[in-house]
């Protein structure tokens, strides 16, 4: 009996003393949109309706992929600089990023799109939907242009 009850407390005793482990946590810093980035390929879908009286009488959606060597492709570098500007193609517009939304100011106009950034690449997400109404056959249609675009660009 007393071999159990010493057994009991041994046991007891080493499950007092365990402590458990606290979890680690590491905490990563986000990666700087800092830097010149190079365009490499853009993908997306595009759709358009219209509508007259209520029935659709035109529409079309299409998927696509371009890369920096299709003879269409008209990106070039970017470069987002500490100070809050955007420079492209000789233009410069401000620009803000956190977390995993950039926000850019153009000619007043500000658009908001999600971004994923590492220390090596830039993928930005643009959507954009527009409703608009335009003459077709003599009757007013309701147009509706839809487009989700992804653009990856490598830092340099």
């Amino acid at each position: 009996m007393k071999k159990v009850l010493y057994t009991l407390l041994a046991v007891s005793i080493i499950f007092a003393a365990c402590k458990k482990e606290d979890d680690v946590v590491v905490v990563v810093p986000p990666v700087s949109i800092v830097g010149t980035w190079t365009p490499t390929s853009l993908s997306g879908t595009s759709s358009m309706s219209a509508t007259v009286m209520g029935q659709i009488v035109d529409e079309f959606d299409t998927t696509f992929t371009m890369t920096s060597t299709d003879p269409e492709w008209d990106f070039s570098n970017v470069e987002f600089t500490s100070d809050g500007q955007m420079i492209s193609d000789g233009d410069t517009n401000s620009y803000s990023h956190s977390g995993n939304v950039l926000t850019i100011t153009e000619e007043g106009e500000t658009e908001t799109h999600s971004c994923t950034v590492t220390s090596t690449s830039l993928t930005v997400m643009f959507s954009d939907t527009e409703t608009y109404t335009e003459d077709y056959m003599g009757q007013e249609a309701t147009i509706t242009e839809s487009s989700d675009m992804t653009l990856n660009c490598t830092r340099q």
